[in-house]
């Protein structure tokens, strides 16, 4: 078990804003090894403050710093961040496992980490796209999410209600910038701001073992080893879940079907929608209005509950209740 004392630091990211008051909350990036995996991450903000966890999207070069890089200043001013890159992206060990869904074994590195960095208090969990739905997946099992004081789910259903252009268009690349533009064109359009991301996202998307580890798992497998896939009931794993959430949504998202929103505010017994003028990815195209957004739900949380405490995600732990480890997706 790695305990604090052994990650180790490295020089600052480079700033994303010339701002002074940016600067001084630009995040440090640092690595760990946590169950065997070396893991990548980037840290803000005061220590004493209530913690957050931001998950990075899952398109091709998806990590901590160029998912969130934009947004951390900001969240940093008021609460604690800490940006793992999961596995298979950025810096952290190119880890895929085959025999079970993409989220789960994320999931479990992830709560991992946290007893890593010695972060035992509850924390908020604020996602992006892939992110978003490895983060509502955590509120799924109920020892996951008494990890858990909240979620805040940009773009991120927990899997499926994803549009056709997004089945048929994020899935393959072929490994140049004019491909990946493509990509980020889906994610937040064009201009300057996109020309700025795709040099980021390149960066790592070049990252040796991280095009494996994505692209792998879409390898065809042949007819006679073919199994049919157990049925997801998803989202009927969060009925009865008390833990506050945020989902973020863009009224000119092309990836996401228009009602996905809907499909979780049926089930989920605390939750916020919030829609922005924007695509799938806020984050990097409107990172100010969308820390304002967030900052603003989560000072909320933090004023009525005693940092420390557990939201209590279910007041007891649910019986027969589906097993997400179980589905695919």
């Amino acid at each position: 078990m790695t305990t604090p004392s052994d990650v180790s630091k490295a020089s600052n990211p480079k700033p994303h804003s010339h701002d002074d008051a940016d600067a001084r909350f630009a995040p440090t990036e640092q690595h760990c090894t946590v169950a065997g995996y070396s893991t990548r991450f980037l840290t803000a903000g005061s220590r004493h403050s209530v913690p957050v966890v931001l998950l990075h999207d899952g398109a091709w070069g998806g990590c901590s710093s160029v998912t969130w890089g934009p947004s951390i200043p900001t969240l940093a001013r008021t609460h604690y961040v800490i940006a793992p890159d999961m596995l298979g992206f950025g810096g952290t060990d190119k880890t895929v496992f085959f025999d079970r869904n993409p989220y789960d074994f994320r999931i479990e590195h992830l709560i991992q980490f946290l007893d890593a960095v010695g972060i035992e208090e509850p924390v908020h969990v604020i996602g992006n796209s892939f992110g978003g739905s490895v983060a509502l997946r955590m509120l799924a099992t109920y020892a996951t999410s008494q990890r858990i004081r909240s979620v805040v789910s940009v773009a991120g259903t927990g899997g499926p209600w994803r549009t056709p252009l997004a089945m048929s268009n994020l899935g393959h690349w072929d490994g140049t910038e004019k491909d990946l533009q493509r990509i980020v064109a889906l994610l937040v359009g064009t201009g300057p701001a996109a020309e700025r991301h795709l040099g980021d996202r390149l960066r790592w998307a070049s990252e040796p073992g991280h095009y494996r580890a994505l692209a792998s798992p879409g390898l065809e497998i042949p007819a006679p080893l073919q199994q049919p896939r157990p049925a997801d009931l998803w989202p009927v794993h969060l009925s009865g879940c008390m833990t506050p959430v945020l989902l973020v949504a863009g009224t000119d998202d092309l990836l996401l079907d228009p009602g996905w929103t809907e499909h979780l505010e049926r089930v989920l017994e605390n939750c916020t929608t919030e829609w922005m003028d924007c695509l799938h990815s806020p984050n990097i195209s409107h990172p100010k209005d969308l820390s304002a957004v967030i900052t603003s739900f989560l000072t909320g949380i933090d004023h009525h509950d005693h940092p420390t405490a557990a939201r209590n995600a279910f007041p007891t732990e649910p019986k027969n209740r589906a097993d997400p480890s179980q589905t695919r997706t």
